[in-house]
């Protein structure tokens, strides 16, 4: 079997969710959650637009420029008014300039001019493999500059997108879910992972948090959109288009890294690609190192993670238990996430 198309046939390649990694969710923002994004300067918004295509929008600005007004609503500025569809949900993901793990938060969105007004359904850290995989935060080595246009009607036959694309390190995927949820998530790999299969453009599964949350929601509807960022580049490559999910071999093995292939593969058919100058980008200053958070004003991730187990919503025997184990191996998670990044990337 090479294409996926069920819950059963997915995890069958990747395995279940891990409810101790579900249970890191949030319905609400908590004073980590806050602490993060008082230091965040830049955001991936996926948003599904009044054509019904999949979209991701960014924002950007000085540290903390999403406002937070209370625990299940913040406001953030945009560089200009979008064409959101607000019947549908809204997804973000948040980064803190120079920390590998990102904020992500689901929800639903209003536009008050250029302000997105979302209300917040869910929010949890994510892990740092795909930055640190992708080298986001390291100076970025200058390159000739890409020609472009607004967009491109068929962008995998363009030598803009295509140069752009072999370049790229790191993306970020909007999916949806079939009852509209949202979610954002980061991808990330050394430059040029991203494979040219057919008409379609092919992202590896690597190690993370196993949440596999695109993978499920692009089961019950294909619509996904990409944001690819290229550290030092002030534009951004966004790629709309359904897809769908590969267990091909001779795929796989083409993505092979330090001797490892990935067990899955989405497969993006573009519909349509927008290669443009980021305000954002520009608005958060992300590529300059003296912008950087420092440690000391950042909270301890290891804690940040646990605090999110013994928060979690979730009831239940097994949730009850697993809040235990958090609280007794609080001292030893740091430890052991640092063995993970440094181990666990492929």
């Amino acid at each position: 079997m090479t294409a996926i198309a069920s819950v059963e046939a997915l995890e069958r390649v990747v395995g279940a969710r891990p409810f101790g990694v579900m249970m890191k969710s949030l319905d609400a923002l908590d004073g980590h959650c806050v602490r993060l994004l008082g230091v965040s300067s830049f955001a991936a918004v996926g948003y599904v637009d009044v054509s019904g295509q999949a979209r991701i929008a960014t924002a950007g600005g000085p540290l903390g420029f999403a406002q937070v007004e209370d625990a299940t609503h913040l406001r953030l500025p945009l560089p200009g008014p979008i064409p959101l569809d607000t019947a549908v949900g809204c997804g973000l993901l948040f980064f803190i300039p120079g920390l590998g793990e990102t904020l992500r938060v689901n929800g639903r969105a209003t536009l008050e001019g250029s302000t997105l007004c979302v209300t917040v359904e869910e929010a949890f850290a994510h892990c740092a493999k795909a930055l640190l995989r992708s080298a986001f935060w390291k100076p970025p080595v200058p390159v000739a500059p890409t020609p472009f246009g607004s967009e491109v009607p068929e962008p995998l036959a363009d030598p803009g997108v295509r140069g752009w694309l072999s370049r790229t390190p790191f993306v970020v995927l909007a999916s949806w879910d079939g009852q509209g949820h949202a979610d954002v998530s980061p991808k990330g790999d050394p430059a040029g992972f991203l494979r040219l299969d057919g008409g379609r453009l092919a992202v590896a599964d690597r190690p993370g948090n196993r949440r596999t949350d695109t993978f499920h929601n692009l089961l019950e509807q294909p619509r996904v959109a990409l944001l690819a960022l290229i550290p030092g580049e002030a534009r951004e490559l966004e790629v709309s288009g359904v897809a769908s999910l590969s267990t091909a071999p001779a795929l796989l093995a083409s993505m092979t890294v330090q001797e490892k292939a990935p067990k899955i593969a989405m497969l993006l058919e573009p519909r349509a690609a927008r290669l443009r100058e980021s305000a954002a980008i520009v608005a958060a200053g992300l590529w300059d190192g003296a912008r950087h958070v420092p440690k000391e004003q950042l909270p301890r991730m290891a804690d940040v993670f646990i605090d999110h187990v013994k928060r979690s919503p979730h009831r239940g025997a097994a949730a009850t238990a697993l809040r235990t184990v958090a609280s007794a191996t609080k001292g030893l998670m740091g430890w052991a996430l640092d063995q993970d990044y440094k181990k666990g990337l492929y």
